[in-house]
């Protein structure tokens, strides 16, 4: 477009209409974007695109700007074929993007056409059936399975035009609460809420110094939740009966960089069931202790982190008191800016603020502060 533009005697200093300023970065004059929406493109095989899809950007390949001021810019092919087009143009043959063996994408290159845009015809309804074909396989593939199939948790291969379905509880639990009834399991959820509990056995060595020999240890932590949030009893359950492979995997999971830097350490999961809150074995835990192992219980551990964390807030909390008053009396309140104002009226109440306004003025007169004068702050 710029050649073209130039060679009609267009300087960079003009502006010509539909164009943004001349810039010699971007190669020159470029499309405003009320300009390209009003423009229509169309595909090798003839679909056509309005101009609005290209004014986010443009691709930039094999030393090749594919964008519409060079009359070239690309789309997605609505058809998925699984090999090259001889429509396309020879550089894009090779340019695709593999969302999987059953999903590859290949890129189109446009150009400008002077028939007027239509739905009919379209890449917009090139890519309508897509899913319309799509949504009709699915059909079959619920007939097939008598309907315990999920939508949620199956995935379409638009190469392949074939559905590959699969069942995760876990991905129940993270879509929860968006289904109400289970087709898989054929019933409801039920309303009551819970989690996933399991035990961690954990074994390592620790090390002897000077004459000691090694030791091995070993500890057990009870009641270790896999969910982050509650969700339906029945998902739970579900988890346990056919996701327990992948419920051990993720507990297993969140060890694997403390094992990483102790080779030593060995993690065991035990006793994964489902509850709606655990509950513990006075008795059990007394004999694991009786038999040298360490027990704890995550609730308990859980507990202290928040009143550890608690204890050092409010340990930070006095410490900014401590600061502000610190302020107060060096500078008095006229003398502090205004982030200190801010500050001390955030953790100190206005009487409080008085008494150290007081303080000071009396430390300035230096005199008692029982024969200074009342006065408050400004």
């Amino acid at each position: 477009m710029t050649r073209r533009l130039l060679a009609e005697g267009y300087t960079p200093e003009d502006t010509p209409p539909g164009t943004c300023e001349y810039k010699s970065y971007y190669g020159g004059w470029t499309y405003t974007s009320q300009a390209l929406n009003q423009m229509v493109f169309e595909t090798p095989c003839g679909l056509l695109v309005r101009g609005s899809r290209f004014t986010n950007g443009y691709l930039a390949s094999r030393g090749v700007d594919w964008r519409p001021e060079n009359d070239n810019p690309v789309v997605p092919c609505p058809r998925f074929a699984s090999g090259p087009c001889s429509l396309r143009h020879p550089l894009l043959q090779t340019e695709k993007l593999c969302c999987g063996p059953d999903d590859v994408v290949y890129q189109c290159d446009c150009h400008p056409t002077d028939r007027p845009y239509t739905y009919e015809g379209s890449l917009d309804e090139a890519h309508k059936q897509v899913w319309q074909e799509s949504d009709e396989l699915w059909k079959a593939v619920e007939t097939a399975h008598n309907g315990r199939v999920c939508r949620h948790q199956s995935r379409y291969g638009r190469t392949s035009k074939a559905w590959t379905t699969y069942y995760s509880p876990m991905e129940c639990a993270r879509l929860w609460p968006s289904c109400s009834h289970c087709s898989v399991l054929e019933k409801d959820l039920a309303p009551q809420k819970g989690n996933v509990f399991y035990d961690v056995r954990k074994t390592w060595t620790e090390k002897g110094i000077g004459m000691f020999p090694d030791e091995e240890r070993v500890s057990i932590e009870k009641g270790c939740k896999l969910l982050e949030k509650t969700v339906s009893m029945t998902i739970c359950e579900a988890i346990i009966q056919y996701g327990r492979r992948d419920a051990e995997q993720r507990a297993l999971d969140r060890y694997r960089r403390t094992m990483f830097f102790d080779p030593t350490l060995k993690i065991e999961i035990l006793n994964l069931r489902a509850a709606r809150m655990d509950t513990r074995d006075i008795l059990q835990d007394l004999q694991d202790v009786a038999n040298g192992i360490q027990v704890t219980h995550a609730a308990d551990s859980l507990k202290a982190a928040k009143a550890q964390k608690k204890a050092r807030r409010e340990a930070a909390k006095k410490q900014r008191i401590r600061k502000v008053e610190q302020m107060l009396l060096t500078h008095g309140w006229n003398g502090l800016d205004d982030l200190w104002r801010r500050r001390a009226e955030k953790l100190l109440d206005d009487q409080r603020i008085d008494e150290l306004h007081l303080q000071w003025k009396a430390a300035q007169a230096q005199t008692p502060l029982e024969e200074t004068q009342i006065c408050h702050r400004q």
